[in-house]
């Protein structure tokens, strides 16, 4: 096999890196899966690109199609030579296994919204349903040696169209339907003729997000999603067959082995676990605990195995001939979004703070990830912060409670009392000198937490107090929730410094003693434009207090940390126009903007910026979609991203400094 990478590199966090960079931590974030019908392979289409692993070892064998990454769905032939894949910008490929290379590619331009493609039985067709959200939807199929159009049949429906299923012989295509102008939540199954396009079936129905799945005959179809039930469908007749679970905490897969009979995965959030079950049989197969709290479900072929993707790991069951001989296999590495990131004092350890998820450590030398010790589920969404004694800090935000621990000690835990009004999402900055928090409410007030002991104390919740309110004005704070970096300390934790996400965009320096504001942090807004998530922000302090850089859409800003005033301003340029997420190296010398994705963007940009200049020094494209935090080595010569993909790169700086 061509591009069988680990016969040549077994280090495959340096597989396919992009320039300047000298290792990738995570695989990227999972955005379908598929077993190959043999069980030989099993295919992650993450947000970095296509992952083909060997089972059951779940060894990694190749990386490919990561010039833009994005694979949105991955489909194996029934003959396990090919992998038909889609990406998130229209590009319809087909892959030699054994080759490793692309032996079809539809660049289907103007067709970006295209569900899951499948694969003839016959292995020469490529079959897909094209304008879920579009007026006009489309049956299209392709010949899978040469790419042509064989066939287009329109659907004549004007509500949008998902999830969908083809029946196996695709004879038969469902979908929910439903009107995004007047209703949250679907209206009906409809069922349609591929050939014809003719909708021959309708079947009540309400979840709008789900999984449907026809019978080996295409006769009865199933309905599975997040309102806790299965429904079973006679397409002939029309006759609703079957409800089965009824659980309102139950989010159901069902699927159909093509030996027959009903099984399901059923996971239960409350309990962080998922149950395999035979439906028709009424009997409970297996159960295991899985992470996170969104997945990504699929079955192979056979129905004996299952994958589960949830949080930063894979859980991959495999049926045996009796419930003792049952196994389960973790595969790690894809992770999800990362907020933050922080080396631990010796810098041989990088946390991770993921979306969805505990905190993920890095050993630097192995490059190989692990648990905190004494790691309990379910995890959160956390951030890590490093204090100025060394040590790495998470706070975790669960419903409007935020908890402070250290890393590694789990039972050190400190939960601060709710306030009245609800907690904003991601909104939250923790002061370099470990004694402060502060934190953004629904009503637009920014709170302060002052810790009055030390760490080693701070499992004792008198030690932490509410310190002072800084702000109640909401053109300070509005869209704090979705910025990556809201709010920023000053090194000595005595100065706030907050950007909005306001029509006026405003930015202000705040006094944490007094909550007064010292100073507004001057900005000009450019012109208004009609795109998406224009109004990014980003701000941060430099590690020696004197400057303050705030990052807009058009510009990078720096103002003088003591009286507000602007020193200097960046103009970016096209493809960097959303560089708001921002972070000064230790020496305050430079500092590193990531950029948010654009449409039109293969990958977004890095650039390290010197501050006394303004010169654009070195510039690093990896991710492929926003760069969400960075942190620097201590001397300043490695620069860590983290990225909203799923990936966290090391870039050498040496060369440019």
């Amino acid at each position: 096999m061509k591009n069988k990478n680990s016969a040549a590199n077994e280090d495959v966090t340096t597989w396919a890196l992009p320039e300047g960079a000298i290792a990738r931590l995570g695989r990227g974030s999972v955005r379908d899966m598929a077993f190959s019908p043999d069980g030989q392979y099993f295919a992650v289409g993450t947000a970095i690109g296509l992952w083909l692993y060997e089972l059951p070892t779940l060894t990694p064998i190749a990386l490919w199609d990561t010039e833009r990454g994005m694979t949105d769905s991955v489909t194996f032939s029934p003959d396990n030579r090919r992998i038909a894949t889609h990406t998130f910008v229209g590009n319809l490929k087909i892959w030699d296994i054994e080759r490793g290379v692309c032996t079809v590619e539809v660049n289907d331009h103007g067709r970006t919204d295209v569900a899951k493609p499948v694969l003839s039985k016959d292995g020469e067709r490529l079959v897909a349903f094209n304008g879920p959200q579009l007026k006009t939807k489309k049956i299209l199929s392709w010949c899978t040696c040469t790419g042509t159009l064989l066939s287009e049949t329109e659907i004549p429906s004007t509500y949008d169209v998902y999830p969908i299923c083809f029946s196996p012989d695709l004879r038969l295509l469902a979908g929910t339907s439903y009107d995004r102008n007047n209703h949250p939540t679907a209206e009906f199954i409809a069922v349609w003729n591929v050939e014809t396009g003719e909708q021959i079936a309708r079947f009540d129905w309400s979840e709008r997000w789900g999984t449907l799945c026809f019978s080996p005959s295409g006769r009865f179809l199933a309905a599975g999603g997040s309102e806790g039930k299965i429904q079973v469908w006679d397409v002939e007749s029309g006759s609703l067959e079957e409800t089965y679970i009824e659980d309102q905490d139950a989010q159901t897969h069902p699927y159909y082995p093509p030996e027959g009979g009903l099984i399901a995965a059923v996971v239960f959030p409350s309990h962080s676990k998922i149950e395999i079950q035979h439906l028709e049989k009424g009997e409970k197969l297996d159960e295991f605990e899985i992470r996170g709290n969104r997945w990504t479900v699929r079955f192979s072929a056979n129905g004996t195995q299952l994958a589960v993707s949830g949080g930063s790991e894979i859980k991959i069951w495999t049926k045996g001939h009796n419930a003792e001989s049952h196994t389960l296999s973790t595969l790690h590495e894809h992770i999800p979004t990362m907020d933050t990131l922080a080396f631990s004092a010796d810098e041989k350890t990088l946390a991770a703070g993921l979306w969805r998820d505990n905190v993920l450590l890095w050993d630097l030398t192995s490059r190989r990830s692990y648990r905190p010790q004494g790691e309990k589920l379910p995890g959160t969404s956390h951030v890590v912060y490093r204090s100025d004694d060394g040590r790495i800090i998470s706070i975790n935000q669960y419903g409007d409670n935020l908890k402070i621990s250290e890393v590694g000690k789990s039972e050190s835990v400190v939960e601060l009392p709710p306030l009245q009004a609800g907690l904003l999402g991601r909104a939250k900055a923790f002061s370099p000198t470990g004694h402060r928090i502060a934190s953004v409410d629904t009503n637009d007030n920014i709170h302060i937490w002052e810790c009055t002991s030390t760490l080693d104390n701070m499992t004792e919740g008198d030690s932490w107090k509410k310190h002072t309110t800084v702000i109640s004005d909401a053109e300070f704070i509005y869209g704090l929730r979705f910025s990556p970096v809201g709010l920023t300390f000053s090194p000595d934790g005595k100065r706030l410094a907050s950007m909005s996400r306001s029509r006026d965009w405003k930015a202000g320096l705040w006094d944490v003693e007094s909550g007064k504001q010292i100073a507004d942090l001057p900005l000009t807004p450019a012109p208004r434009r009609r795109s998406y998530r224009e109004s990014d922000t980003g701000i941060a302090f430099s590690p020696d207090g004197n400057i303050i850089a705030g990052g807009l859409w058009h510009e990078i800003v720096l103002w003088d940390a003591t009286d507000g005033k602007t020193l200097m301003t960046i103009p970016q340029s096209e493809e960097n126009q959303r560089s708001v997420t921002l972070y000064f190296s230790p020496c305050s010398q430079y500092l590193a903007a990531g950029a948010w994705w654009k449409g039109g963007l293969k990958k977004t940009s890095i650039c390290l910026w010197e501050v006394a200049t303004g010169k654009n020094i070195a510039t690093f494209k990896g991710h492929t979609t926003d760069v969400q935090c960075f942190a620097f080595s201590q001397d300043g010569t490695l620069l860590v991203s983290g990225g909203h993909d799923g990936a966290i790169y090391l870039w050498d700086l040496k060369p440019y400094l």
